[in-house]
């Protein structure tokens, strides 16, 4: 017996300390902050976000926290195209949360906040982590409107029900201290998996998956191979789909390697633009013929 509850304090103290260290990083960032910040309300929400570059289609970035996560990325997308990232409630100069939000709601919210702020589609969307959920959600619920997306290292909708059957000590240890950390908003996982599960159809868009080529400190092999298999999952969401693997990279891809992010938005970007610049000069050609 002894043996035993060693055993499961070990485990409960690796994942406590290694959680711990994660929730430190992603509040640390890499400390640099992208200038030129500003705020405006949806309805009761108070929400900052930043607005840079020229030129379509409209780079989102969808940030698990704090918009800051991006600086290594955004300002050199912003040389090429427009985009526009915001700092989720709680974190910034965005007010906290008023209770549990949905997928659903989070998504909506974005889609407002892009309207006031003046933001027009077409759409590629970029979501790290937890905030490709949101990502996933966004595509699937205004389609006509996003063009691309590039899933960065970011979450599957069925990896919380795997945690729970495969590492359930470790899944509530970690729930447990994020909802200490954190609003409700960024852990309230099921519901949002729910939400996506709920949605239509994702679109048929170049998607670009970026997944960490490096584990991270909670990583076992098993769970190390099934989170390949929901990346792969991510690819076949549309026929358009592709995987990059960022060799050099753990889970903060934007930060390690940013140039393979820069670049898969780049891919994109210019693909959207050749087509438009296609079905412009085909347009052009029926109307002199």
């Amino acid at each position: 017996m002894r043996k035993i509850i060693q055993v499961i304090t070990a485990s409960e103290c690796r994942v406590l300390y290694g959680g711990l260290f994660l929730i430190l990083l992603v509040v640390a960032g890499c400390g640099a902050s992208l200038p030129s910040k500003d705020t405006h309300w949806v309805g009761v929400q108070r929400l900052e976000y930043v607005i840079q570059g020229t030129g379509n289609p409209t780079v989102v970035f969808n940030s698990n926290t704090d918009m800051d996560s991006w600086v290594k990325v955004l300002p050199e997308v912003a040389r090429f195209t427009s985009v526009f990232a915001d700092n989720r409630p709680g974190h910034g100069s965005s007010k906290p949360a008023m209770g549990q939000n949905t997928g659903k709601r989070v998504v909506e919210r974005l889609h407002r906040l892009l309207e006031e702020t003046g933001q027009h589609p077409p759409y590629v969307l970029v979501g790290h982590s937890y905030s490709g959920l949101f990502t996933n959600l966004f595509a699937r619920t205004y389609p006509d409107e996003v063009v691309g997306v590039v899933f960065v290292d970011a979450s599957h909708p069925d990896q919380q029900d795997w945690w729970h059957t495969h590492r359930p000590l470790e899944s509530i240890l970690v729930n447990e201290m994020a909802k200490a950390t954190y609003n409700w908003e960024f852990f309230d996982f099921e519901r949002v998996a729910e939400d996506i599960k709920a949605a239509g159809p994702f679109p048929d868009i170049p998607v670009i998956v970026i997944t960490a080529g490096k584990k991270w400190m909670l990583d076992t092999q098993a769970w190390r191979d099934q989170w390949m298999r929901f990346q792969q999952d991510l690819v076949l969401l549309s026929p358009q789909g592709q995987q990059i693997i960022a060799t050099e990279s753990g889970h903060f891809i934007q930060d390690q390697q940013p140039e393979v992010v820069i670049n898969a938005i780049r891919a994109i970007v210019e693909h959207v633009r050749k087509k438009v610049s296609d079905e412009k000069s085909e347009k052009e050609f029926v109307w002199y013929f």
